[in-house]
């Protein structure tokens, strides 16, 4: 029996949300497959090693080797080159498909406040933007996930856009309802009685080979949903993705999730450094990008450890760019 956090059973009686993670080998467990580091600090040092080539540091020896070897080659390591045919439609957007919500108001804003419609209970999860409580409908009892986010960042705004675009989908948190605030959005979303994926593979130990391929044709069609409807989450990983009681798999955490066209690259940064594709930490990239971080993940679920280690966010990259100048 998974235990929950202190006071999560006002809301949560018969739904398993939190797994503790306070036992030390559970917590030991769980930093052999988490990402500990951030990739702005890599954006940092990819900076100096652009503008002095003489900073010589392994990371910045390692992606010059690899960028050197695949201009010679012109290959890229998981990315279709810019302009080669892919199965996503085009005219892709997110106005095309609002899914599940209710759509009384424009984008599915609901008028009321949501304490009219909720009972706001404990807070189970805290995020760069916002927060997670679990909240109760007052008219049906049904118990939800709701996640508060602050407005005035942009990927605040898209986070909500996209998960209304693509709500509707079973391998998606479903998004009930949204309310809008003066200086906050509250989405109102499925709760998954399962929890984490993190803490079911640090509970359970290493997956068993059907059970991990399981999990990965699962995520393999809601990557592929999402792409078909011109969105790249960039940052799948182990976090972000919930199991319900029968032990589904749905997708969340679109917080840096972003639209694309049919071939369009992108370039921005984004990502968990040991599952981020290296076309990302290069900043030319397409959707392709979220297959990578999948296999990272199947690596994670079957032996428990990620591919690309190290005590700092350097020696992860390094590891990362010459395990491939080495193929």
């Amino acid at each position: 029996m998974r235990k929950k956090r202190k006071g999560s059973e006002i809301l949560c009686s018969k739904q398993n949300v939190i797994v503790s993670t306070t036992n030390g080998s559970e917590t030991s467990s769980i930093s052999n497959f988490k990402s500990h580091y951030s990739l702005e600090d890599y954006s940092r040092l990819r900076k100096r090693c652009k503008e002095d080539a003489d900073y010589d540091t392994l990371c910045c020896e390692a992606v010059r080797s690899y960028k050197s070897k695949n201009r010679l080659a012109g290959i890229a390591a998981t990315a279709p080159p810019c302009g080669t045919s892919s199965s996503v439609s085009s005219g892709r957007g997110l106005k095309r498909k609002i899914g599940c919500i209710d759509v009384a108001t424009q984008m599915g804003h609901q008028k009321n406040k949501i304490d009219e419609d909720y009972v706001l209970g404990e807070t189970i999860g805290k995020g760069k933007f916002g927060s997670v409580r679990l909240c109760r409908n007052k008219a049906t009892g049904v118990d939800f996930a709701c996640k508060t986010l602050l407005k005035g960042e942009e990927t605040v705004h898209r986070e909500v856009e996209i998960m209304q675009h693509l709500s509707g989908h079973q391998g998606v948190v479903m998004l009930e309802a949204v309310y809008e605030e003066d200086e906050r959005f509250h989405l109102v979303m499925e709760l998954c009685g399962g929890g984490r994926l993190i803490d079911d593979m640090a509970k359970v130990g290493p997956y068993s080979e059907q059970r991990a391929a399981n999990i990965f044709k699962e995520l393999m069609m809601v990557i592929k949903y999402c792409h078909d409807m011109g969105v790249v989450h960039r940052d799948i990983k182990p976090e972000n993705i919930l199991l319900t009681t029968s032990g589904k798999i749905k997708l969340a955490d679109f917080g840096l999730a972003m639209r694309i066209a049919n071939g369009q690259r992108l370039t921005g940064v984004a990502g968990s450094p040991a599952y981020v594709a290296p076309e990302v930490l290069l900043g030319d990239y397409s959707e392709k990008v979220d297959v990578w971080s999948a296999g990272v993940l199947l690596h994670a679920l079957l032996i428990q450890l990620l591919p690309f280690q190290g005590d700092s966010l350097e020696t992860v990259i390094h590891g990362l760019f010459s395990t491939l100048n080495a193929h």
